[in-house]
């Protein structure tokens, strides 16, 4: 799944490895990515389910308990999904009619969709997200008795197969800016641009994080192999075909390769599982409906979606009513074509340029103040989050006046770029150095206590101290002060303005000891 959230991109990766069940930890790391704890009502409900003895009515308990969520799966029991009219008429009765497993899928695919809610984003439309993965959900519901696949997981994941997206998009917002734009500029596909920018895809992630939720199996590892099915166990093979041909409905209709797709599906069900061509023509049709239906449970506006033979009705009334010749249309189509690639590249290249004008500082090529703050807000709230602790470390070059005042603004410069390229190979994967204004430097440093940022802060300190400096035919050589804060993650009452207040008298601390000295401090 997945080309139109945001916009368009460049140049073709190759293909990575097989899909991994767990996702490298190495990847995660070096791309900051922690991936988010289950609510807590799935974990309840999980564990209810798992307690044979009392899965049953503690199951209704933990449902019953949540008016909202107990509506929506009533209403859910009583939609032309499951066919029950109407009769459904309380948890008990779901539990009853429905069992306990469908009942947990279709609560748990409310909670989640509930929690990754994200908010408007210019590059993200989080509203289109979650159509294409109900519609897909409810044609992976309706695929699997077709070709006679008895499991009750294809509803949950159908709509979970592409979450990984989320925890990319959230956690690594420019580098999967960059492979949404490649995969919607180009033919390659985006598990395989994925693989490329950050070191695993959005089917290992989305496996990766089901199971660490205590998903079972048959939810999460048809999903890992979603978009490599000669991979998947034999058991799984006919789940991943559905996940697969389920996306490719709901290509039909939230993508612009429609035809393709409608293409790609009757090959697959004819070919492969002997349907007959009728029977495709009316299941294509009744996803429409029966999304639009599901899609209004969820809370996603403008869900109406009409269904595929409609909208060719409607197309070849247009059509008739056409003077053209076949000839114009293609000659206009390629040439609408054309200029609509040439605008969107030019306006990639513009993004992109913006973007480092934006968030670069020009002299040293680190980040700057303002990329500085965003990172600061973002680390700030996921400390908080996880109660995990976060270092703020400042440092400036001492006498950086004298050095202007004795060799020129010129030599000031080229002074910053060589500190600037020297912090640069002293620096962790997982940190974020910056061109704070000035002489004067900051780095933002995620899971690093007090004793991290201490040794890391000295390591800095002789880092600069051991260089020297051509300058005016001499060899310069600097010393740096450092101060540093350490936030521990629990106090409420630490905001950035405290951290980068404790930082700053820190680094007049480390000056008033003498210059070339290291101060650090807790918050």
């Amino acid at each position: 799944m997945g080309e139109q959230y945001i916009s368009a991109g460049a140049e073709h990766p190759v293909e990575g490895n097989k899909p991994q069940v767990v996702a490298d930890v190495k990847s995660l790391v070096s791309h900051k990515i922690e991936l988010p704890s289950p609510p807590n009502i799935v974990v309840r409900i999980l564990e209810a389910v798992r307690d044979e003895e009392s899965s049953f009515t503690e199951l209704g308990k933990i449902i019953s308990a949540d008016p909202a969520l107990t509506a929506k799966l009533l209403q859910v029991a009583n939609s032309s999904m499951y066919g029950f009219g109407g009769r459904v008429k309380s948890i008990e009765s779901a539990l009853a009619i429905l069992g306990i497993n469908s009942l947990k899928n279709i609560a748990l695919s409310f909670i989640i969709v509930r929690n990754f809610q994200g908010r408007s984003h210019s590059f993200f439309d989080f509203q289109y997200f979650w159509k294409r993965s109900v519609t897909a959900a409810v044609a992976a519901k309706m695929l699997a008795p077709l070709v006679k696949y008895q499991n009750e997981d294809t509803f949950v994941s159908g709509l979970l197969q592409d979450i990984g997206i989320l925890v990319f998009f959230h956690h690594c917002t420019d580098t999967y800016m960059e492979v949404m734009e490649l995969r919607n500029s180009t033919d390659v596909p985006g598990h395989v641009i994925e693989r490329k920018l950050l070191g695993l895809c959005h089917a290992e992630m989305a496996g990766t994080l089901l199971k660490r939720w205590g998903l079972p199996e048959s939810i999460y590892l048809p999903v890992v192999h979603h978009h490599h099915g000669d991979t998947v166990p034999e058991c799984y093979r006919v789940a991943v075909d559905i996940l697969n041909t389920a996306d490719k409905i709901s290509a039909v209709y939230h993508s612009s390769q429609s035809s393709s797709k409608v293409t790609e599906v009757y090959q697959i069900l004819t070919e492969g599982y002997g349907v007959e061509e009728q029977v495709i023509k009316d299941l294509i049709d009744e996803v429409a409906v029966r999304s639009s239906e599901v899609l209004g449970f969820f809370d996603i506006p403008d869900s109406e979606i009409k269904p595929l033979s409609e909208m060719l009705q409607e197309a070849n009334q247009e059509l008739g009513k056409l003077n053209y010749s076949y000839e114009q249309l293609v000659m206009e189509l390629k040439q609408a074509r054309d200029e609509s690639s040439e605008y969107v590249s030019k306006l990639i290249d513009a993004n992109k340029k913006y973007r480092e004008l934006a968030y670069r500082d020009e002299l040293t090529g680190l980040y700057n103040n303002r990329y500085f703050q965003e990172v600061m807000d973002k680390e700030l709230e996921r400390a908080r989050r996880y109660e995990h602790p976060l270092s703020l470390l400042f440092f400036d070059v001492d006498r950086f006046k004298e050095i202007n005042d004795n060799y020129g603004h010129l030599a000031g410069d080229v002074v910053l770029r060589a500190v600037a390229d020297q912090v640069r190979q002293l620096m962790r994967a997982s940190d974020t150095v910056v061109r704070y204004g000035g002489d004067e430097f900051a780095i933002v440093m995620p899971e690093t206590g007090k004793e991290g940022l201490g040794i890391f802060a000295e390591r800095v300190r002789s880092g600069i101290e051991g260089i020297t400096i051509p300058v005016d035919q001499e060899q310069l050589g600097v010393t740096i002060s450092v101060g540093g804060a350490t936030f521990k993650g629990i106090d409420p009452a630490v905001d950035k303005m405290v951290i980068l207040g404790a930082a700053d008298k820190a680094i007049y601390r480390a000056k008033g000891s003498g210059r070339n000295r290291v101060h650090v401090v807790e918050v």
